[in-house]
Formats: C-alpha cells, sequence, structure tokens
C-alpha cells in the first residue's frame, strides 16, 4: 500500500525511565538499551522520531504537561488549578519545541500532526496528553484568568494527533502496587530522597528526576534536604505516579478518557508467566529483575482483578491491564482480513507476544529483529489516511 504521511514521532518512556535530554541516555537509550535503538530504526523509515525525558516518577497529567511544552515549544504550565490544588509551583521548564509547526496546516492546507508511542507509564501518558489536546480541561478554563490559559486546557485538538501506539501499558492500573501496598510509600520515600540528595550534581544530570515543582529536585543547583516535601509527594494519591499506576489510581485517573473517530489506535503486549493448574509463574527466561516482581502480580487476587488474565503478566504489568483501556471499543487485530481493515477510533489488539516488559526496550532481544519490529510498526502506519 502506498505511504500516506511522514508525521513525526515521538517514543514516550514509562516509570523509572528516561528520554534523550537525561545524560543517560548517552549510553544508554531507553529505546533499545544495549540491543539497538527505536529511534534510528523509525528514522530510517523517513521519519523523524523524538524520545522526550519527561521524568521517571512524573505523575500522569504533569507529564502531559511537559510532553506537550516539549512537542509544541513553550514554558511548561501545568495549570492554575492543579497546581494550587496538588500543591506545586504552576510553570515549569522553557523548550525549544521538537515539531513548534504542530498543529498549524501544511501548504496543502492539511493540519500537521504527529504520531504518539507509549512504553508502559508511557501508554497512560500519551492518553492523557490526547484527552487535554481533544477537551481541555473545564477547571482550568474556568479557573484560569483571561489571557493565562494554556493552549492545552484549551481543548479542539484531537486533529493533531494522527496514531496512538502503546507497548506494554498500564492502561487498567497494575496489581502490583496493589499487592506490594505496604511498601509502595517507603520505597517512594526513599527513591525521592535520592533524587534530592543528588540535587545539582552530576548525578541529577545523569539521571534527571525532573519534579522540580515540588521543590526537592533541580539538575542545576543543589537542593537542601527536605524530609517534609519528599514524604508529602510520597503519600499523595492524586498526581502521584505511584497511585496512578495501582488499579484503582489508574482507572479513577483514565476514567474520563475516550477514543476519537479521527485517530488510529494499537496496542502491543507480551506475557512471560506460565500456568500450572491454578497457578501462574514467571518464565525462566523472563529478565532476571523482574523475576522479584512477577510473583506478586501472579499470586494476587481481589474481587475485581483475579483469574488468568489478571495474574499473567510481564514482570511488571497484567495482560489484562495491557490488552485495552476498558470500557473502550476494540477489535483483535488478528481476525482483521488486511491492513485495509484497520479503522480509526478502535484499539486494535496485537496478538500477544512472548514478552517480558523489558523487551520492549530492547532487553533480551536480538538488534536486528528489535530495530525491524519498530520499521514494521512504522511501515503499518505509513499506509493509513490522515484524518482531519
Amino acid at each position: 500500500m502506498a505511504k500516506t504521511n511522514n508525521y513525526p514521532v515521538i517514543l514516550v518512556h514509562g516509570f523509572l525511565c528516561w528520554g534523550s535530554e537525561s545524560n543517560i541516555c548517552r549510553f544508554l537509550p531507553c529505546f533499545g538499551m544495549w540491543n539497538g535503538n527505536a529511534r534510528d530504526a523509525i528514522m530510517e523509515e523517513g521519519h523523524v522520531c523524538y524520545t522526550p525525558h519527561i521524568g521517571p516518577f512524573t505523575g500522569m497529567w504533569d507529564r502531559a504537561c511537559i510532553l506537550y511544552a516539549m512537542i509544541k515549544g513553550g514554558r511548561v504550565d501545568f495549570g492554575k488549578v492543579h497546581s494550587e490544588k496538588n500543591g506545586h509551583e504552576r510553570y515549569g521548564e522553557t523548550f525549544p519545541g521538537y515539531v513548534k509547526d504542530w498543529g498549524e496546516l501544511d501548504e496543502n492546507g492539511k493540519i500537521k500532526k504527529i504520531i504518539l508511542m507509549g512504553h508502559s507509564f508511557g501508554g497512560p501518558t500519551t492518553r492523557t496528553l490526547i484527552h487535554l489536546l481533544a477537551e481541555g480541561d473545564e477547571e482550568e478554563r474556568a479557573g484560569t484568568p483571561a489571557g493565562e490559559l494554556s493552549p492545552l486546557f484549551e481543548g479542539g485538538k484531537a486533529n493533531w494527533v494522527h496514531t496512538e501506539v502503546t507497548f506494554a501499558a498500564t492502561h487498567n492500573g497494575v496489581t502490583l502496587p496493589d499487592a506490594a501496598r505496604p511498601l509502595v510509600a517507603p520505597m517512594a520515600e526513599a527513591l525521592f530522597a535520592v533524587g534530592n540528595l543528588g540535587s545539582g550534581t552530576w548525578f541529577s544530570r545523569f539521571y534527571d528526576f525532573r519534579l522540580e515543582w515540588f521543590g526537592f529536585t533541580s539538575k542545576e543547583k543543589h537542593i537542601p534536604f527536605s524530609w517534609d516535601k519528599i514524604k508529602n509527594l510520597a503519600h499523595k494519591e492524586q498526581d502521584n505516579i505511584y497511585w496512578e499506576l495501582s488499579t484503582t489510581g489508574g482507572s479513577e485517573s483514565l476514567k474520563n478518557t475516550k477514543v476519537y473517530d479521527n485517530i488510529y489506535y494499537f496496542s502491543y503486549y507480551g506475557r512471560r508467566t506460565r500456568r500450572k493448574g491454578t497457578l501462574e509463574y514467571p518464565s525462566a527466561d523472563i529478565w532476571l529483575p523482574l523475576r522479584l516482581f512477577s510473583p506478586f502480580e501472579c499470586l494476587y487476587s481481589d474481587a475485581d482483578h483475579k483469574g488468568e488474565e489478571w495474574q499473567a503478566n510481564d514482570g511488571i504489568v497484567n495482560v489484562a491491564a495491557a490488552h485495552h483501556p476498558a470500557g473502550q471499543p476494540f477489535v483483535e487485530y488478528s481476525t482483521l482480513a488486511s491492513d485495509a481493515d484497520i479503522k480509526p477510533g478502535i484499539w486494535h489488539v496485537m496478538p500477544q507476544e512472548w514478552k517480558d516488559h523489558t523487551s520492549y526496550m530492547g532487553v533480551g532481544e536480538k538488534h536486528d529483529d528489535y530495530q525491524n519490529y519498530f520499521k514494521e510498526i512504522i511501515h503499518r502506519i505509513d499506509t493509513l489516511p490522515s484524518i482531519d
């Protein structure tokens, strides 16, 4: 089929991970690690591709605001109402913009769009960005003085995105934070403390926590240690990545999102656990560090999250969490006669893959296989007509 678009691609990382603005990416690209580079693979197919660093511990709304500013250019505006409600600064960094003319008309009168791809928590991040582009935010519109409102909160921009692709996304929250609930806040406190102590040092430039608006991290200057600020964020429910990763927080944070009939949607997900009788257990070939986390999900069960679909996982994300966003329309890609049957406004769920959570980052993958994996995805998107 003929190529129909050449839109820029934005690859969005998830929890704990990093993008090109963090120095770690010079040595270890998040999308590829030591076995390739998805950005290079996509660019070889004629697309400009960016891998923004939006913070390893940043909450969903804040990530979407940072992502918008990094793509379009300008100062990050977290929103007057949101910032006051969640007790942090309203404004963040100023960025030159990857795609400054994003959303403008080209020489043929067509809207200049982008393609969004998100791994893990990057999936909910891209969904949140699309929601804000399309719907804006009523509270921000009502509570922000005239002339101060960020264009992101105006709405009416669903046609700025051509395709959304997610990999092992935490669409419906995951049971790992639920199963390990007593450990979540202490772990968050410890990690945030590291970020505070490392502020203004080589460490903060190598691995940027990007939580400056909460007042205890900085890449450029040392911030005095503040246990109160650390505990405040670690124990928050709203605007907290740990809560948003849980099944309750994930569902609550994304309950208003929906699909749009001018955007194409694809969900890729994997599994690296096996079932024996009524028990689920990690496969022997799952990446070693994930063997510490996978059993929590294999064994966890509650009234709403039980059975094989929730116990089966990729080491971090449950199969049921990654398959597709609950309540939104979907179709199994394997049931389509050909790619000509791909339609906008519905999730196309790709066949389950024998991958763990880090496989989509290149861990355990062969270099050529990893590169070709992303090239195949781009080839498919290239044939999809643009709908304004």
